[in-house]
């Protein structure tokens, strides 16, 4: 190969490979796993899960009194609900949310449930319409309100 041709390649293969690197990093470190894989679960309990935890199962109380969906554009649903302790059915204190595409069942209301998922910050997901929806139904979130994207 001559010294012009190692030169295209580099200019051009270079930025790819340190923008996928890059993106694959940040990837991993988001999820704790890398692409296309789940992090380790741990268990852990409603009241100890936190920021620094990725792959976590907790059991809880499921309360779906309060019918969350979040659609996007494509026309997929997600649905939240406040995730309190096993057996606590009159709490209104809420230190995690729950996020999945599986549509809680209609007639119930309260349900004990283990949930698997990605447990992280709430940023936009739980976004203002989520926390006023939650406040009009008589809960208080915590100021470190954990989100836990359940695992499909």
């Amino acid at each position: 190969m001559q010294a012009s041709t190692k030169k295209l390649l580099l200019v051009v293969l270079g930025p790819f490979l340190l923008v996928s690197t890059a993106a694959t990093g940040l990837y991993w470190w988001d999820h704790g796993a890398p692409p296309g894989f789940q992090p380790r679960v741990v268990d852990v309990s409603v009241q100890d899960v936190d920021y620094d935890n990725r792959g976590v199962r907790i059991s809880g109380t499921a309360h779906y009194t309060v019918r969350l969906t979040q659609r996007a554009e494509s026309g997929a649903a997600w649905y939240l609900f406040p995730l309190m302790e096993k057996g606590d059915t009159t709490g209104r204190y809420v230190e995690v949310i729950v996020r999945t595409r599986t549509a809680p069942d209609d007639l119930l209301g309260l349900e004990d449930v283990v949930v698997e998922g990605l447990a992280r910050p709430p940023g936009a997901i739980v976004g203002p319409a989520v926390r006023e929806a939650l406040i009009e139904a008589g809960y208080e979130l915590d100021e470190k309100v954990v989100l836990v994207e359940a695992f499909e």
